[in-house]
C-alpha cells in the first residue's frame, strides 16, 4: 500500500491528519480499520453521563397504494379503527392514500394519490 492510498482511506474514515491514529490495520479484504486516539473519538451520551431518554421505534409501514397492511397493523398493535380515526381527522379516505408510514416519533405521515405522478422513478 502507497502512502497516498493510506492517506485516502484514512480520509474516507474522516481522518485528515496520521498524526490522530492510534491503530490501524489493512484487513484481508484490502479494507483499513482505524482506531483514533481515545482523546480524538466521538462522545457518546454514556461519556457524558446522560440518559438517552425514550428509544425511537423503528417507522411501521401502514398503507402501500391504497391497501392497509394488516399484518403491520397487527404486529404493532395498531387498531384499524386508529388508523381510519388519522385518516378522518386529516380528511382523507384510505383509497386515497398511496403511503402512509408512522414514524419514529410517533407521528403519522401521510401521502396521497393527488400528485398524479405515474411513475415514481425518473425514466429517461
Amino acid at each position: 500500500m502507497t502512502l497516498d492510498s493510506l492517506n485516502q482511506q484514512l480520509r474516507e474514515k474522516d481522518i485528515f491528519n496520521i498524526e490522530e491514529v492510534e491503530y490501524a490495520l489493512l484487513e484481508i479484504n484490502g479494507k483499513l480499520s482505524a482506531q483514533k486516539k481515545k482523546e480524538l473519538q466521538a462522545v457518546t451520551l454514556k461519556d457524558l453521563q446522560l440518559n438517552a431518554g425514550n428509544t425511537s421505534q423503528f417507522p411501521i409501514e401502514l398503507i402501500i397504494d391504497g391497501q392497509l397492511l394488516h399484518g403491520n397493523l397487527d404486529s404493532n398493535h395498531i387498531s384499524e379503527s386508529w388508523m381510519n380515526s388519522q385518516l378522518k381527522a386529516r380528511g382523507k379516505k384510505l383509497e386515497d392514500v398511496f403511503y402512509a408510514v408512522k414514524g419514529s416519533n410517533g407521528q403519522l405521515y401521510v401521502d396521497e394519490y393527488k400528485d398524479k405522478i405515474q411513475h415514481p422513478i425518473d425514466v429517461e
